[in-house]
């Protein structure tokens, strides 16, 4: 991926993502909170209504209680009310003082029915099979089988004179055609407490209308309080639309609500609309007779987030506008600054190709300018060490080429000379012919000026060397060259093997009392040739090891310092063949040596597989 994509995707993931992340969480965090704060004020609210109610049962049934259990109260209620429902009209011959007697019953009946403006009607039903009523409204009172054969019968005869309640649109058979709240209880008598009858009350609770005004005073018509029932059945509606239907079927049916939880609040659908439905069971109640009713908070969702919606509404543009600017700013700035980077990477790179004429074009007057020209400054500079260090490395290849190739010493020259000389003497002409033809061959392979010659010829070279070392060290050592055939065709970089072998001869086999051996081997390993040279001598020790592995001899002054005995300069040794390989082939070659103090030496010469007219390639096994 480019770098100008990874910034508008490092963009867009780490700004524009984060802005609408921080969006949508502060509006879903603020409508929790505004739900959580709601609701612990609704359950608060719900709680008091709950109260009320009960209060308000309380009362109804204080009164009723009084009424059933004041004896002259009783009695004089029952005989107004058969005075007034049984009696029939009088005839002409009644007198004053029947109808000051009827008028005087009627009175106290009115007096003690009024001290609970509510009640609306009072049934009484006598075991004698009578039905005595009093109604403040038209109320047809309730037929007597159809009583018995309702369940909630057997619950007033088991309560024995407790009050029983059943609410409106419960049993509308019981509740009336005005379908108010009906208390039934059985009337007892006061010195026996044997059962007297049934009595029957009827009330209008005008006091849960002015509760639920209370508390909805500013919500409006965006909250309702309802009333529910056995089954479900809505009992009460402040907005007066769901009496006498089941709640359940006016709900979301996937929504998970329980009437009997003493407080429950859920988000869901009521009457097809998003709200919040608050459930709280009126348990205190059912102690006073009332069956298991629950009240119930709608409250619809739009009131609830409406301020949210404003707050959604001022952080969505904000939140547009800061994306907007933070485009802008995008284009502006950072797009600018990544096309220049870009422009300076492909510059790079095309200097890194080898095309030193690069330049990257300057404009502008920030930083960026000040940038170009120092890249540009920086490649004519390396343009310019690069010839420097080409010609030097070209002057100094070639001064260190020359230099190796002149493997004669006058020491060694002056040696083998003395030794011709001796034979000569000595009339050893075969031997003297044999002589003259090795040296002659050291001559040959020294002074060309190739490179590179093939593995036979150095081998040839390395034979004749040894032949003239061991003429002179008969007794000192003894070797074996062992290198098949089909090796014999590819090139080695010339005077390799005979520095390794003069090493063994001089330092390896230097002070030993037994004979020296130096076997040379050449092997084909996978994409390279290795030559070993082994000697059974003194060994290197662990600190010289170390040197050579990690410094070597690498200038020209240690390369070719003079002896301090006899003037002449020291061999080439194994760190000027190591770098003299390292300079031909490559990092990737060169010598690896192991060696202990008594044990000998093994080196191993790495070079690639290389015929006449083939290249090399400069990463091997040993750097590569």
């Amino acid at each position: 991926m480019s770098l100008g994509r990874r910034v508008f995707t490092a963009f867009v993931v780490f700004i524009i993502v984060p802005l609408f992340v921080l969006g949508a969480v502060s509006y879903l965090v603020f409508q929790h909170i505004t739900e959580e704060k709601y609701t612990e004020q609704l359950e608060l609210s719900m709680n008091a209504i709950g109260r009320n109610i009960n209060n308000m049962i309380k009362e109804a049934n204080y009164f009723s209680d009084f009424w059933v259990t004041t004896k002259d109260s009783v009695q004089s209620v029952e005989q107004s009310i058969g005075g007034i429902s049984q009696s029939a009209s009088p005839d002409a011959s009644t007198d004053d003082r029947y109808m000051e007697e009827m008028l005087e019953r009627q009175k106290l009946s009115q007096r003690v029915l009024l001290t609970y403006p509510g009640i609306k009607s009072v049934t009484l039903y006598p075991n004698d099979g009578r039905v005595v009523k009093v109604g403040f409204i038209p109320d047809k009172p309730i037929d007597l089988n159809v009583l018995k054969s309702k369940a909630i019968y057997q619950e007033v005869l088991k309560k024995n004179g407790a009050p029983v309640w059943i609410g409106p649109n419960e049993d509308k058979e019981l509740t009336g055609e005005n379908n108010l709240f009906t208390q039934i209880r059985v009337l007892l008598d006061i010195d026996t407490l044997q059962s007297k009858g049934i009595l029957v009350i009827r009330f209008q609770m005008n006091e849960l209308n002015h509760t639920f005004d209370f508390y909805n005073t500013a919500a409006g018509d965006t909250r309702r309080y309802l009333i529910v029932g056995r089954g479900g059945t809505v009992v009460y509606d402040s907005a007066e639309r769901m009496e006498g239907q089941n709640f359940y079927r006016n709900v979301d049916p996937n929504g998970k609500l329980d009437l009997a939880s003493n407080f429950q609040s859920v988000k869901m659908k009521f009457l097809g609309e998003k709200s919040l439905v608050s459930i709280h069971n009126l348990g205190d109640i059912q102690r006073l007779g009332v069956g298991d009713w629950s009240l119930v908070t709608v409250t619809d969702w739009k009131y609830l987030s409406g301020g949210q919606t404003k707050i959604l509404s001022w952080l969505v543009g904000i939140t547009l506008a800061s994306v907007v600017l933070a485009l802008f700013y995008n284009l502006l700035f950072v797009r600018r600054t990544v096309r220049f980077i870009v422009k300076v990477v492909s510059a790079m790179r095309k200097v890194e190709r080898g095309d030193l004429t690069t330049r990257v074009s300057i404009s502008g007057n920030d930083e960026t300018v000040i940038l170009a020209k120092g890249f540009n400054s920086l490649v004519e500079r390396v343009s310019e060490l690069l010839e420097d260090v080409t010609r030097e490395q070209k002057r100094k290849r070639k001064a260190e080429m020359m230099l190796l190739q002149a493997q004669i010493k006058p020491h060694f020259l002056f040696n083998a000379l003395e030794s011709i000389n001796i034979l000569a003497v000595q009339n050893e002409g075969r031997k003297v012919s044999k002589m003259v033809q090795r040296l002659a061959n050291i001559f040959r392979i020294s002074i060309q000026q190739k490179e590179e010659i093939r593995v036979d010829q150095e081998l040839e070279h390395l034979r004749s060397y040894l032949e003239i070392q061991k003429f002179r060290f008969e007794e000192l050592f003894e070797y074996e060259i062992d290198v098949p055939d089909e090796l014999f065709s590819r090139n080695i970089l010339k005077l390799t093997l005979q520095p390794l072998v003069e090493n063994s001869i001089q330092h390896g086999f230097e002070g030993i009392d037994y004979l020296g051996r130096i076997i040379v081997r050449g092997r084909e390993e996978e994409d390279h040739i290795a030559f070993y040279v082994e000697d059974n001598g003194i060994g290197i020790d662990q600190e010289q090891l170390a040197r050579f592995a990690t410094s070597g001899v690498t200038t020209l002054e240690e390369l070719y310092e003079e002896s301090s005995e006899t003037g002449e300069r020291r061999g080439l040794g194994v760190g000027n063949v190591a770098d003299r390989l390292r300079i031909h082939y490559g990092t990737g070659y060169g010598l690896i040596l192991c060696s202990a103090p008594g044990q000998g030496t093994i080196i191993k010469c790495v070079i690639p597989k290389t015929t006449r007219g083939e290249s090399h390639d400069a990463e091997g096994p040993i750097g590569g």
